[in-house]
């Protein structure tokens, strides 16, 4: 038998790594074509109409939920405020006394901070 080839062992290598990375950029390059050329799906105006109405109800709720003020049943000191309000206590206490309004602020935020203990 002879066994002799015409390449040799590192030619083979090479050639193999040739193949399989064209054959990579082959592959990648027919799926590109396929995403481009795709047809694009048609557009169902009902379903346009009705995300638009969601939409629209979901934002009249979430300003509503905005504006209201309520007390939280969970915690007798706490009050939620409408967002218009607030901005309007924040900037009233800060115009008499920035000093005081920071004072008063870190003093809120320490406050929240604080874990309850249980031992």
């Amino acid at each position: 038998m002879n066994n002799s080839t015409c390449c040799s062992e590192k030619t083979r290598i090479v050639l193999a790594y040739f193949v399989g990375v064209l054959g990579t950029f082959l592959i990648v390059g027919g799926l590109a074509y396929a995403v481009v050329r795709q047809e694009n799906p048609a557009v169902d105006a009902a379903a346009g109409v009705n995300r638009k109405a969601v939409r629209n109800k979901l934002d009249q709720d979430t300003q509503a939920e905005l504006n209201k003020w309520a007390v939280d049943p969970k915690m007798e000191n706490l009050a939620r405020l409408g967002v218009d309000r607030a901005m309007e206590l924040f900037v009233n206490e800060w115009s008499k006394s920035p000093a005081e309004g920071r004072a008063k602020l870190l003093e809120r935020l320490e406050s929240s901070k604080k874990v309850a203990n249980f031992e």
